[in-house]
């Protein structure tokens, strides 16, 4: 099983048994609000789905442990006839200290290395400037923004789209 490992933070597939803590960061509002496709109130049977193993040939989507402790969900793949997506959410204690950033990198390292993508995209509500602020760290341009639903908000909000073009050998 493919493990991700940065100085603080260890990224791996998600299982059956990260449940109980994946349950928990997506029955907070304020995570899954500045989602897509995350509910509220959390549906247990989703969140189970999603605790499967995700398949390596799309991607690589799981859980990231600071000290064995489940403190978010990242993902970056590849649906079929759409564009590799990159998407994160972390639990609230751990909001600003730079994670979402430092397990971005190591993942969209690992995808440029596994994968021959020629781009990256990602999207960020408008009111959302922290993710905003992470994306533009990772180096991805802004395209140009649009609408965007949100399952948890019932609502679509304003979304700002970007993208990350492979480097150069």
């Amino acid at each position: 099983m493919t493990r991700l490992i940065t100085e603080r933070l260890e990224m791996r597939l998600c299982q059956p048994s990260d449940f109980d803590a994946l349950y928990d960061l997506v029955s907070d509002f304020d995570v899954v609000r500045m989602t897509s496709s995350w509910p509220h109130p959390a549906d247990p049977d989703l969140t189970r789905e999603r605790c499967q193993p995700f398949d390596a040939a799309q991607g690589m989507v799981g859980v990231v442990l600071l000290d064995d402790t489940l403190i978010g969900s990242m993902g970056l793949a590849q649906k079929p006839d759409e564009d590799p997506h990159l998407g994160y959410m972390f639990a609230r204690p751990y909001w600003g200290n730079g994670y979402a950033t430092e397990m971005c990198h190591a993942l969209i390292d690992h995808c440029w290395a596994t994968y021959d993508w020629p781009m990256i995209c990602a999207d960020a509500f408008a009111d959302n400037p922290a993710s905003v602020h992470v994306l533009e760290k990772l180096g991805f341009e802004e395209l140009d923004s649009s609408t965007g639903h949100s399952v948890a908000r019932g609502e679509s909000s304003l979304l700002q789209r970007f993208q990350l073009l492979r480097p150069q050998s």
